[in-house]
């Protein structure tokens, strides 16, 4: 009797979760708009959730599916989403009517300190304010400065390369992980520019700065585990009292930069990073920001930067050594740019001259996009209609949007052979035939990503110093398919990016 009763109990449990997680899949019957049926928990990405495959690839093969539709219902878990596939529609929802789509949504509820005064998940005015006291930190005339900084980390890197050089037999080069590698020297560009902090992490791959930034990255171990949680049950997650992240790592993070505000404040310190332009910022700004939220815009470097650079680093180095003829071209580019410079050191408008290490990245960026996906939520009832007045869709307020950036850059309608790594799409003469709002690699419109100068510098300054001394080869362990074997919400391939770096005479 009691093992019918436990059994029961079990059934029914079993049977009010499933309830539970099918529970918003009627979100669009009666909405007029086409989507697939999704699965329990998982919506329609569950193969990437499962870790069966990256999340770009889901994202993509769904919009594939769904592209004669403009617009179409998206399951992201359990959140249903109304996903745009038309670049006009994109232009309405982003730019023309942005008021009704002013906002990013919400992926997850916590009041745990920085968490809700970061750039990204700031909302109407409050966002309006931080987004205007922050545009001048990101100039073309800050970024200059803040070069200076990047070429000592460059140098370390290089170094410890060089090194390893010194270590190998003859003629084999070096074989590297350029994951860690780049890792490595995303964590020590932040911590100079962004936090003030002076690191070596190839000299001292422990220190303090390396391990704890590692510890609060989402994309993986248990900080991802925790995102999840939050974001699939937030109730749960709120109501035993759950946080992201370690609260002593955070004080670690708010601790450096009020410190150091406080000490160049006393000693009348200037250096060009990131808290000196914060603190400028906040004086001439009439909002009177508070230390956390000046805190908070460097801590989110983690999330918007670690990571990021350092996979386009290792994609476009990807690209590189399968592409040798392009990978010559860039090095010869390169060479002219070392000439010119005649024994000092790179500077930011070097690399700005740089038009075919332009045409590369922004090929990687195209066919390996940093972010698959943007999303807005609806803060006004909107109707959205074509062009020719016909109604697709009445969004509602709260209503959520997803914008399929990996969808289109590899729609072929947009970018013929969509597989093909083809740095010409953006030469002076052909870039003119990019359908506006296509090619999305760090968002679109207001709310588009204000760290991008900062990127582009970094991934192309590293790569300048890269291909001077080294030519990117294969190696045994070489992914042979990225887009078949990378997993996960990155696109990195369980076994890494290993290439071979073959000394240049």
């Amino acid at each position: 009797m009691v093992c019918l009763e436990i059994c029961l109990a079990i059934l029914v449990l079993g049977l009010m979760i499933y309830k539970w997680s099918t529970a918003t899949h009627r979100a669009f019957d009666d909405r007029g708009v086409y989507f697939e049926e999704p699965k329990p928990f998982f919506g329609n990405i569950g193969t990437s959730m499962l870790g069966l495959t990256s999340f770009h690839k889901v994202l993509s093969a769904f919009y594939n599916r769904t592209r004669g539709h403009k617009v179409v219902g998206f399951f992201n878990l359990r959140t249903p989403m109304i996903q745009l596939n038309d670049p006009e529609i994109i232009k309405k929802i982003c730019i023309k009517d942005f008021d009704h789509f002013p906002n990013h949504q919400l992926f997850l509820e916590s009041n745990e300190r920085l968490l809700n005064d970061m750039l990204s998940v700031m909302r109407d005015q409050r966002w309006k304010h931080m987004r205007n006291t922050l545009t001048p930190v990101f100039t073309a005339a800050k970024m200059r400065s803040m070069f200076a900084l990047m070429n000592d980390s460059f140098g370390e890197c290089l170094e410890h390369l060089s090194r390893l050089s010194d270590g190998s037999k003859s003629g084999e080069g070096l074989e590297v992980d350029m994951k860690v590698l780049c890792n490595k020297l995303s964590n020590d560009l932040i911590a100079t520019t962004a936090f003030g902090l002076k690191v070596n992490s190839f000299e001292s791959p422990d220190n303090e700065f390396y391990q704890i930034g590692q510890s609060l990255t989402f994309s993986r171990g248990s900080q991802l585990f925790k995102f999840l949680l939050a974001t699939l049950i937030p109730k749960v997650f709120l109501f035993f009292n759950m946080k992201i992240f370690n609260g002593q790592k955070v004080e670690y993070f708010v601790r450096l930069v009020v410190d150091a505000m406080k000490y160049r404040e006393e000693h009348n310190i200037n250096r060009p990073d990131m808290i000196q332009l914060l603190m400028e910022s906040k004086t001439e700004s009439e909002d009177n920001w508070t230390d956390d939220e000046i805190v908070a815009q460097c801590f989110i470097f983690f999330f918007a930067a670690f990571e990021n650079n350092a996979n386009l680093i290792c994609t476009t180095s990807l690209e590189l050594l399968e592409n040798p003829d392009i990978q010559q071209r860039l090095y010869e580019e390169a060479k002219e740019v070392q000439e010119s410079l005649k024994g000092s050191s790179l500077t930011y408008d070097a690399v700005q001259k740089m038009k075919y290490m332009d045409m590369v990245i922004s090929e990687s960026l195209r066919k390996w996009t940093l972010a698959p996906v943007t999303d807005r939520i609806c803060s006004k009832d909107y109707t959205l209609t074509d062009d020719d007045g016909t109604k697709l869709f009445d969004f509602k307020v709260g209503d959520r949007v997803n914008i399929p950036i990996a969808g289109l850059h590899w729609d072929d309608k947009y970018f013929p052979e969509p597989q093909k790594f083809d740095p010409e799409r953006f030469s002076d003469e052909r870039k003119n035939e990019i359908v506006p709002y296509t090619y999305l690699p760090f968002g679109v419109g207001p709310r588009n990503c204000i760290g991008n100068r900062y990127a582009l510098m970094q991934v192309k300054g590293m790569l300048y110093n890269l291909l001077i001394r080294y030519k990117i080869e294969r190696s045994p362990k070489t992914v042979k398919d990225l887009w078949e074997e990378a997993r996960g919400f990155n696109l990195a391939p369980k076994a890494g990016y290993w290439m071979r770096l073959m000394p240049r005479k």
